[in-house]
């Protein structure tokens, strides 16, 4: 059967046929309980007009430059796809959810570009021009079946204008490191591992390094470059040798991204107010990609010293009207709280069995993480009374024992004034992160060092090359300098445009 396209990572995809590549998994142990949670509940939470709805736009700029949200959604297509639990679905136990099937690689190897390579995804490469990617003839668009389908090693990655600009970027960044920068016999498999290389290093010290609790961020990434027995604490194969994914990390943590979406988007110089889901590329997306519309990463990213990027909303609990109030297309459903995604996060949640915040946050200090059950501050924040009211007037129970995905949001903005992710959050996504990497072909498992290429970086522009090019990417300065990238996304648009 043929896998339907319209997932959005909010609706489940009916009748994909897809063969799993791996299954999802429990990331606490047994002892961990599950935390129920009723519709009404979700709904007063992330509901329309709810608890986590930004109504009037009102939350405040993070520091983090708006294209990294885009960056955080490519990630998640490559690493996890469930196209099988439901909504509403009761809650699953432990073995229940590992025999769910992940469609992606829980590996950070790019098969959201790659496929399965040129001789199994042919349809993914440019014929003409042997191991480089396929590119539209019209040099701004992902190449296209005559019937506007975008030849992609995953079909999500065209859902939305910036997503789909993201997608290109990578193709365009494997097409150029293997004209210019590899050679030999094995010229794409060289290429491809340079490619994942820049990728998992951006992961690992650009967007992670922005993103995480900067306690956290440097307690644990040592340890995964140092490739212990110890760490990741938690996160370990499956008996087959294989890296499942954690629900705590696809249906909570890392769906911080979706809080620092914005309903509007700066997009070139003559579009500086576009919508996620314009119409111009449609509501699905999934079409030609129209030409007025072509991502200039100036405005998305810190590219150009003389244009200022527009930046990601906050990190807090309050998602943007555009993801409260989803199109009709996209959730197929008329319900309004079925178009608040982050009703539907809440709910998945409680189908998957998640633990509550305060629970997590005991369960990752008991594993070896230097964080504390955080203050939600909760008092101060109206609407909670709501939930008072339906617990018979008492103290909602959910004051103690929050949804993860809740939890994880407002910590961040009782930690960290929204500016960054808070420790739980934080640990989750590095521990689960780490893994990935300790455990797939990465940098870190080279034979020797590896550093970004110095064509490549911007390095390169302030002309440090050989023993003193490689001693600007001192690991230890990579960790603790707060304002320190020598390697960023930015310098992927650089390198691709030709500057």
């Amino acid at each position: 059967m043929k896998c339907p396209v319209k997932h959005h990572g909010v609706s489940k995809a009916s009748g994909c046929g897809h063969v799993a590549v791996t299954t999802f998994s429990r990331l606490f142990p047994d002892s961990v309980p599950n935390l129920t949670l009723t519709e009404e509940e979700a709904a007063i939470i992330g509901g329309p007009g709810g608890l986590m709805h930004d109504f009037d736009g009102s939350t405040e700029d993070s520091p983090i430059p708006a294209g990294y949200i885009f960056f955080a959604q490519f990630i998640d297509h490559d690493v996890t796809l469930d196209t099988t639990s439901g909504l509403r679905d009761a809650p699953k136990n432990a073995k229940e959810v590992s025999e769910l099937p992940n469609i992606r690689s829980a590996s950070l190897d790019l098969d959201c570009v790659y496929g399965f390579g040129p001789e199994a995804s042919p349809h993914i490469y440019d014929a003409e021009r042997p191991g480089r990617l396929a590119v539209n003839p019209n040099g701004f668009d992902l190449a296209r079946s005559p019937g506007g389908v975008a030849l992609i090693g995953d079909p999500r990655n065209d859902e939305n204008i910036f997503v789909a600009q993201m997608q290109l970027l990578f193709h365009r960044f494997h097409n150029r490191i293997y004209n210019e920068r590899v050679e030999g016999g094995e010229r794409f498999e060289e290429a491809q591992k340079e490619t994942r290389y820049h990728y998992q290093w951006l992961v690992l010290f650009d967007f992670l390094k922005r993103l995480c609790d900067r306690e956290v961020y440097k307690f644990a990434v040592p340890k995964i470059l140092k490739k212990t027995e110890e760490y990741p604490f938690l996160f370990d194969p499956d008996e087959s040798g294989r890296l499942t994914m954690p629900v705590e990390f696809s249906v909570a943590a890392y769906r911080v991204g979706h809080t620092l979406v914005r309903s509007e988007y700066a997009v070139n110089a003559d579009n500086l107010d576009v919508e996620l889901f314009d119409e111009r590329f449609g509501t699905l997306g999934f079409s030609g990609y129209p030409e007025d519309l072509v991502v200039d990463w100036r405005y998305m990213l810190d590219v150009d010293e003389c244009i200022r990027p527009r930046l990601s909303k906050a990190v807090d609990e309050k998602l943007a009207n555009e993801l409260q109030s989803l199109p009709l297309p996209v959730v197929n459903s008329n319900s309004p709280n079925d178009c608040a995604l982050a009703f539907r996060n809440l709910l998945r949640g409680n189908a998957l069995g998640l633990p509550s915040g305060q629970d997590a946050a005991k369960a990752l200090k008991a594993a070896g993480y230097p964080i504390e059950v955080t203050n939600l501050e909760l008092d101060g924040i109206p609407g909670w009374e709501r939930l008072d009211r339906i617990a018979d007037g008492e103290k909602s129970p959910l004051r103690d024992n929050t949804p993860l995905f809740y939890y994880v949001l407002r910590e961040s903005e009782v930690l960290h004034k929204g500016e960054r992710f808070g420790p739980v959050g934080s640990a989750i996504l590095l521990e689960v992160f780490g893994g990935m990497l300790n455990n797939c072909e990465s940098f870190i498992n080279a034979e020797k060092e590896w550093n970004p290429d110095p064509c490549i970086s911007k390095e390169m522009r302030s002309k440090r090359w050989a023993s003193e090019y490689q001693e600007r990417f001192n690991r230890k300065a990579l960790i603790e300098r707060d304002d320190y990238f020598p390697f960023e996304l930015a310098d992927v648009v650089r390198f691709v445009e030709g500057d």
